[in-house]
């Protein structure tokens, strides 16, 4: 067995957990590959890629954004994913940093099971992006609200006027399409969620549809970005038409134990009450 090993160097100073981890993997003479990462680097996009080349498992140290980093990487590879967190919530996180020597040897062991997770692809023009969570075509700036037409399958479903519009997946009905009071989905289901970013409107409210169909998004105005999984796009041809469908590709975690996603969500979540 060959495993990457990512580790965000926002959540792990000096990658000191990271190192602790290759230690012990280097105690166990297991093969690996290491690569650490201060974001916004100019070389980060090459160098996930040479990391993913030819490991059979990737481990990252950090919190869910950190995963979300190299699900796109890890997806069209198919390689499994273990999150050690080093952040808050951690959903898509499965331990943390006390337990490095049990998570090498139940590595070893193949001494866990592979949880899939749905994703969408994204296309702008002749770009195409992946996501595990959410897209998110927005304005640009505080002042003003835009309009933004929903088609599904060729169908218009709304026109929305709203700081802007996201569709999520069903891992990502827990992040920001939760803020906007989207519904929860469970992570098996075979859905979208439509949502609105602050609507200014009294009729607009979150539409679940199956993950079959094909979401268009379109726009008059100029002042708009894309996002993706919580990260800007630059290199989009123009941002005011996009489509969204089920993507080809699944993001795969890797699970030492079987748990209740209704049990995780309040576990997760419980402190938003307290």
């Amino acid at each position: 067995m060959k495993i990457g090993v990512y580790t965000n160097l926002n959540k792990d100073r000096d990658s000191a957990t990271a190192k602790r981890f290759l230690s012990v993997l280097q105690d166990r003479g297991v093969s690996y590959k290491f690569y650490s990462d201060a974001r916004h680097e100019s070389d980060t996009h090459e160098k996930l890629r040479e990391l993913t080349d030819g490991v059979d498992v990737l481990v990252a140290f950090g919190g869910d954004g950190t995963m979300l980093n190299i699900v796109p990487y890890c997806a069209v590879k198919n390689i499994p994913m273990l999150g050690v967190n080093l952040g808050h919530i951690g959903f898509l996180t499965e331990t943390t940093a006390d337990d490095l020597e049990e998570c090498v040897d139940k590595l070893l062991a193949s001494n866990y099971f592979c949880e899939k997770r749905s994703m969408i692809s994204v296309i702008n023009g002749d770009n195409r992006f992946f996501a595990l969570n959410e897209v998110v075509l927005a304005k640009t700036n505080n002042s003003n609200v835009c309009s933004i037409a929903v088609d599904i399958d060729g169908v218009r479903a709304d026109k929305v006027r709203a700081d802007g519009v996201m569709v999520s997946t069903p891992t990502g009905s827990t992040g920001y399409s939760l803020s906007c009071n989207g519904s929860i989905l469970s992570p098996d289901l075979d859905a979208l969620i439509i949502n609105a970013i602050c609507p200014h409107s009294l009729h607009f409210c979150p539409m679940v549809i199956s993950d079959r169909s094909r979401v268009d998004l379109s726009a008059d105005s100029t002042d708009l970005r894309l996002t993706i999984d919580g990260k800007i796009m630059t290199a989009v041809e123009d941002p005011r038409r996009i489509s969204i469908k089920k993507c080809e590709y699944s993001a795969t975690f890797i699970r030492f134990q079987k748990s209740s996603f209704y049990s995780r969500l309040i576990k997760k979540l419980a402190y938003w009450g307290e």
